[in-house]
Order: structure tokens, then sequence, then C-alpha cells
């Protein structure tokens, strides 16, 4: 065999000093609790119960470990050499990872198990109290310190078993002058004869160990076969290949002389022809208990080692002389794990950075931890919700999805009244109607769709004139029943109630979702703040809502009184509508206008400028003659225009009270509406209004200057008469009286007064909701708030405390991710200060 390595002469080369250097840094990452969240490089020395493992820890460590009712075997020992030229020096610390429950502590603290020693003989004693003290989490550890062997021995500490196993480590830094700089971990034996839960418990804290990159070192006692061995099959599943395990055959001197097969199978293996490993085997041969108990020394146990294999067979016959001994296993050991670490720092140094970021996106998932006093942070967060509300509900630049969902809905509740309008339309039935009756049916000048609807329930003179006469109770002559009108006026206005519902209900719902975004927003993280909240918001939506549809029924109800002091525009109304209907009514047929009642009208009207003229049987005659007259014919829109250039300028307040919507429509814009198979009807049907045409004579066929000089010399002899004031709209008075006047005189007034109504209600029922229902409850809800939680009380601050008690999931996350992140900074700086950014 060749002589031991100097190991003087080894470190004190750059690469043992880099060794020495990289091996106590390992050490000290794993203290600040590095290997919870990376693989850091260490040797696991596993192996069965009895295996030689404890001798072999000896060997390596120079140190004597607890052998006696297994005290040792109950919790990790981690093993830190280091080579130092002054005397030797042991200190016994406590890595404490977990609580008594086996769940891991936010933070590893690595604390001093007593003073320093300097006497071997005093490790393993103080071994034990260490060990005693992982086992018993519920005493001081101090109180193990100068503990007697009777206490440490008894079932019971302090009223309490001790814990059947530990992860938890005790951890042995030794230093001197006969040691290399080496680490490794020493974990309980593998035991098969004993009960199934702490054979369990083993192999878990075995297999939890011996994972990821940890070189594993197996003892392979050769007093048995290798395939029966329990560690070396561990071994093999968590490193199928082999590439990280170490084998170490224990006991060489226990085969028997005659034992030469099994000489030879070991030999196969330790030479790499049976069951290869990458980094192979090594055999070492440990004192015997005679031996210990004669007080051998390590240099004599390393000479007896040496001795043993110059000179039995087949060892000394081996070519691989490097492999026995135990001198050779820590050197070649010790250089591997510096290499692995070398390599592997790194690494380490791009899986921190990685781990952090991921650590700091995960943590700005979580809502923050509450720093502020409890009843200032539930005041300050309903605050916030109420206020955000509000600007929600009025609008803010940042707020502004509610208030044009109300737009929206407000603007189709608008058309949806404005389709309600009366439908009449001015001809006797339908068949003496045009083909387009666009500007009698359509919503407005931009209901493009008014040619492809189908309007039922229109109803023409013919039904009017049914609808006066079945309303005839006690009237004098000529006067057309009230009951007539207002029968017609509520007719409209049927379905008014259920329009504005639908559009209640459209707002609310669109309310609700913003509630529910802002309830989650601000209340989502606190279970207990939200089911209380949640229901006292649901209740004032409900009380809101209830007030507002009372509102809204009162203002409906008020419009089934016809009234208004809006008479100008009323009076207006009924003239633009009157005139418009009578332009309808000069363009008819002779046809219709020669064939009047057999006898004279009911209701005979004086012929005037102010009222209506009586229909005397001269006069129809002499409308049948204008009305046959070949010259005369329907105003057409040329002379519409020339009218208008010619009327005298009106008195600038005769339209002060007319709405943009009757100004802005455009007659010409209307698609044609075809009434045919349309059937009279006495009902009223939802449909558009238009602005009235100014009412026009039937003027002969003459030029247009013909017609404008005749038109402005009519108008100045009428001025001379004393009629001062008239226009040429006024000269369309002179017509005959029509034969179905009253029915005209109905259909302008309940036309008119359509106009005053639905004006009122597009904005009376938008500002009910939104003053009885969006603006009362965000006014209403934060003093409800603050009242029901109690935020003025007594005892406000154990109610907020409670209120705004987190999940514990989330506290459990936050906690975790916190105390992670706090780790793996103090490890990154340590790994830049090492030198290696």
């Amino acid at each position: 065999m060749t002589s031991t390595p100097n190991h003087t002469l080894l470190l004190s080369t750059d690469y043992g000093k880099s060794s020495k250097e990289l091996i106590e840094f390992v050490g000290e990452l794993r203290s600040l609790g590095a290997h919870i969240d990376l693989e850091l490089p260490r040797i696991v020395v596993i192996g069965n119960q009895s295996a030689g493992k404890s001798s072999l820890v000896e060997a390596i460590s120079g140190i004597s470990v607890p052998r006696d009712a297994g005290t040792c075997t109950r919790c990790p020992m981690e093993c830190r050499l280091a080579y130092v030229p002054s005397e030797w020096s042991c200190q016994i610390k406590i890595r404490w990872e977990y609580d008594e429950k086996d769940k891991r502590y936010e933070e590893v603290s690595e604390v001093d198990f007593g003073a320093l020693l300097t006497d071997k003989a005093k490790v393993e004693p103080m071994l034990r109290r260490a060990q005693a003290a992982v086992l018993n989490p519920h005493v001081l550890k101090d109180d193990f310190v100068d503990m007697s062997d009777e206490k440490l021995r008894a079932p019971k500490i302090a009223g309490r078993k001790p814990l059947l196993f530990s992860r938890n480590v005790v951890c042995v830094e030794l230093a001197g002058p006969d040691l290399v700089d080496l680490s490794f971990v020493d974990l309980p034996g593998i035991v098969q004869n004993a009960d199934a839960e702490i054979v369990k418990l083993v192999e878990d804290l075995v297999t939890s160990y011996i994972q990821g990159t940890s070189l594993i070192l197996v003892t392979l006692p050769m007093s048995d076969d290798i395939e029966n061995q329990k560690a070396a099959r561990l071994a093999k599943l968590a490193d199928p290949q082999g590439l990280r395990t170490i084998g170490v055959m224990t006991k060489p001197d226990m085969l028997t002389a005659g034992a030469t097969k099994a000489r030879s199978l070991w030999l196969e293996v330790l030479e790499g022809r049976r069951h290869p490993l990458r980094h192979g085997y090594y055999c070492t041969r440990q004192p015997d208990d005679d031996e210990r108990t004669r007080g051998i020394t390590t240099a004599e146990a390393r000479a007896a080692e040496s001795a043993f294999f110059q000179n039995t067979t087949p060892w000394c016959e081996s070519t691989h002389r490097d492999r026995f001994g135990t001198t050779y296993l820590v050197q070649n050991i010790s250089s591997l794990l510096t290499q692995i670490i070398r390599e592997s720092l790194p690494v380490l140094i791009d899986q921190v950075a990685t781990q952090l970021e991921s650590c700091n996106a995960q943590l700005a998932k979580l809502p923050p931890a509450i720093t502020t006093e409890p009843t200032a942070y539930v005041v300050e967060l309903v605050t916030e919700f109420s206020t955000e509300l509000a600007q929600s509900v009025r609008g803010s630049p940042t707020n502004t999805a509610l208030v044009q969902s109300t737009r929206r809905i407000y603007g189709s509740f608008k058309h949806a009244i404005r389709s309600s309008a009366p439908p009449f339309v001015p001809y006797k039935d339908a068949t003496h109607a045009p083909r387009d009756i666009s500007e009698y049916v359509r919503v407005d000048a931009q209901d493009r769709s008014a040619g492809k609807k189908s309007f039922g329930n229109i109803m023409y003179l013919e039904d009017i004139r049914e609808h006066i006469s079945a309303s005839i109770t006690r009237e004098l002559p000529g006067n057309v029943p009230y009951a007539a009108k207002e029968s017609l006026l509520q007719s409209f206005q049927q379905s008014w109630e259920s329009t504005a519902s639908s559009s209640f209900d459209a707002v609310q719902e669109a309310f609700q979702h913003t509630l529910s975004k802002q309830i989650k927003k601000y209340f989502e993280r606190y279970g207990n703040l939200m089911a209380i909240v949640k229901p006292l918001v649901s209740e004032l939506v409900r009380q809101c809502a209830e007030r507002t549809a009372l509102q809204m029924r009162t203002v409906l109800q008020l419009e089934t009184s016809p009234f208004t002091q809006n008479n100008h525009y009323l009076s207006e109304c009924r003239d633009k509508w009157l005139a418009k209907y009578k332009d309808a009514r000069a363009g008819e047929s002779a046809a219709e206008r020669v064939n009047p009642a057999p006898s004279a009208p009911a209701h005979p009207v004086p012929f005037t400028f102010a009222s209506t003229a009586s229909k005397t049987g001269e006069k129809e005659t002499k409308t049948v003659k204008a009305n046959n007259n070949p010259t005369k014919k329907a105003a057409t829109p040329k002379a519409r225009q020339a009218k208008q250039q010619v009327q005298p300028q009106k008195d600038s307040s005769s339209s002060s009270d007319s709405s943009s919507d009757d100004e802005d429509e455009d007659e010409d814009e209307a698609q044609p509406v075809t009434q045919a198979g349309m059937k009279s009807s006495k009902a009223a049907h939802t449909f558009s209004f238009l602005p009235a045409a100014t009412t026009r004579p039937a003027a002969p066929s003459m030029d247009g200057n013909e017609k404008q000089t005749l038109i402005r010399e009519t108008l100045a002899n009428l001025t001379k008469l004393g009629y001062h004031g008239l226009g040429e709209v006024d000269l369309g008075k002179l017509n005959p009286p029509d034969i179905y006047e009253e029915e005209l005189q109905v259909m302008a007034e309940v036309r008119a007064y359509f106009q005053v109504a639905y004006k009122r209600v597009i904005d009376y029922i938008p500002l009910s909701i939104d003053h009885h229902f969006l603006y009362a409850f965000s006014v209403e809800v934060q003093r409800l708030l603050f009242e029901r939680l109690g935020l003025g009380t007594v005892d406000a601050a154990r109610r907020c405390s409670s209120y705004i008690a987190e999940d514990p999931t989330i506290v459990s996350t936050r906690d975790e991710l916190t105390a992670k992140k706090k780790r793996l900074e103090s490890v990154q700086r340590a790994l830049f200060n090492f030198g290696l950014q």
C-alpha cells in the first residue's frame, strides 16, 4: 500500500485553500436555510442498522458518537470537518428547521449547544444531550447542557415523552490538524425489525435526504449479500444510473477464512464488474469492540487498517490500491465534494435570482399585510369603497362605465316612449291613403327602418269618426266629447309603465354589475367583513329600488290626467299637426271630396279665419268644383319652398317652446311606408311623430313669379282691410271646410298633447331613477356601513380586528413567501460577497 497523503502539504496548495473555503461556504449557506430552496452539494451517509455506519463516521470525524439505546439514530447529524494547524476543537450546534408538529419554521436558526469543546472525551456525552434536546423541543435546550445521564434516560422529560424522530439537525463543527475539509450528514440507520411507524419514519427521512444532487455514501457490510441490503435498494431508487452513489464496503474482517466465494464476489463489486457505480466503491476496516474497549487511537486504527489490506487476500492482490482504507476514502470524497461545489455555485446564483423573481411575482399577487390599526383600516376601507362608488354613479374621468350604460338605457327609453305616439293617418281609410305613409308613422327623421316595418292599429279618419260617435253622450251639437279625446290620450300611455319598468331593470342590472366589482375589489380578501357588507348593501339596494319604483309610478300616474300650462307649445304643436294633416287632405283625389253625407253636417261651423266654416251644400258644391278644376293640383316641394320665401317674419316668441326633436325632423329622409294590407283600428299604435308642414292652399297652375306676385298682392290687400300680421300660411284657412274637419282637429289635439306629455316623461323617469336610486344609494351607503359595522362604538377595535381577519390560507402563503424571500436575499448577498458575481 502507498503511504498516507500529507494533509499539510495538500492543504497548503491553492487547491486546498479553495477546497476549504468552498466547503465552509456551503456550510454557511446551509445555516442560512439555503438548502430549503436550493439543492446544495452534500454527502449523505446511509446504511442499515449495524452496517458499520457509526464506525465509519467515527473514523472520518475522529470522534466517538452515541451508540447505545439508538439515541443517535433518531435525528440527523451533520459533521463539518475543517483542517486548521492549531489545536483540535469541537462546537456542537442545533439547527432548528421544524416545530414539534413537523411544520417548517419561517426562518432557520442555528444555535450553539454548550461551550466550545477541546477534549474529545466530552464530545460523545454532549452529543447525547444535544440529541435529547432535539427530541424534546418542549424543554429549553439550555436545560440539557448539564443534564445527568439518569435524567436523559428517563421515559419522560418535563412530563412528556420525547419524539420518536426529528428532522432538526445536530451539527458538529470539528477543526484540527488531523482533519480534511469535508462535510457530510449522518442519517439514522435503516431498521427492519421494528414498529411499522418507526420503519416508515426512518425510510421517509432517508429518502428525503438522498433526492436531488446529494452524493450518497452507502455503507455495505460484507457480512451480507449486497442484494439483500435495504440501504442499497433505496440508493438505487434515488439514483438508478449510479451517478451519485459511492459504495463503502465495511466489516471485511467479518468474512471467515472459508468465505472465499464471498470475498471473490465483493472484489468484483469493488473493481466495478458487478453493480458498477460512476464513483466506484471503497473498502474500509474499522476497530472491533475489543479494540475500542482498549482505547485504540485514530493513528493506530489507520495503521491496523492498512496492515489488514496489505496482508489479506484477495485485497492485497487487487490493482485498485487507492480503493482500500479510510484515508483514501476521505481524500477522494473531499475532492469530489469540492469539485461538485465549485461547479454548482454559478448555477446556484442563477437559481437564486430566478426564485427571487418568482417569489416577488407571487407576493405581488397577494394583498399586502395589514399594518394599520384595525378601526382606522376599516374606516379607510369603507370610505374608499363609498367614494369610488359615488364616482361611478356621478361619473369621473376614470369611472365612466356606469354612466355610459345608463345613458344608453335612457336613450332606448326615450326612443320607446316616442314610438308610442298616436298612429294617426289623415286619410279616409287605408284604401284612400297613399303607399308612402312614413311621415305619419315613423319614429323620427332618422328612423331608416320605417319602410320595412309593418304598422298595425293605424287610425284613419273614419276610425276617428267612429270613435267620436261611440263616445257621444249628452253633448250639444258641434262638440266632441271630452271622453273621446281622453281615451285617445290614455291609449298611447298604456305601454309607458312597462317600458319604464324595463328601463329601470336595465339600470339596476348595470348598477349591480358595478357594485359587485367594487365589493369584490375592497372586501373579497376579508371573509368576515364581506359576510356583513354584502347583505347590508343588498338590503339598501332593495330599499332604494322600492322607493324609485314608487316615484316612477307617481310620475306616470300624474300623466293619466291630461294637464299642461305649456299652452304656447301645445297650441303650436296642434297647429303644426293640423296643418300637416290638412296639407295631406288638400292633395286628395276629388272622388273623396265630392261624396259628403246626404244630409247637412251634424256640426255646422262658421267659416272665418278664426274658426271652421259651416258645411253648407252650396259651399260643398264650390269645393267640388274647385277640386274638379284640372288646373288645381297638390302643392309641390317647389311651391312649398316658394311659399316659405314670401311668408312674413313670425314673432320670435312663436316657437320658443318648441323642442329640437320637432325642429330637426326631416320628412324627406324617411323611407316609404306601404299601407297595403293594413286594417283600420280604433286602438293607438306605437309609432313616432314628425313636425307639421305648413298649411298651403291649392294653387292654380302658374309659374313661380306669377304666384308670388299674386300672394304679395293678396296679403297687402288684407292688410289694408285691417287683417294685420298674416302670412302665406294663413291663406290656407281660406280653403273650404273639410268633411273630416272635426276628426282632423281631434287628431291634431291628441297628437300635440302627446308631444307635451312624452317630453315630461322621458326626463322625469330617468331623473327619478338617478335621484331616488343611484344618487340615494351612493349617499346612504357609507352612513349605513359605518352604523351597522359599529365603527363608532366602544368595542370598534375588537369588531374591526375580527372583520379584517384574513383567510388563513392567504396569511400562510404570504408568510411562507416572505420568509422564502428573506432567505433567498440572504443567500444572494452571501454568494455575491463570496466573489462569484
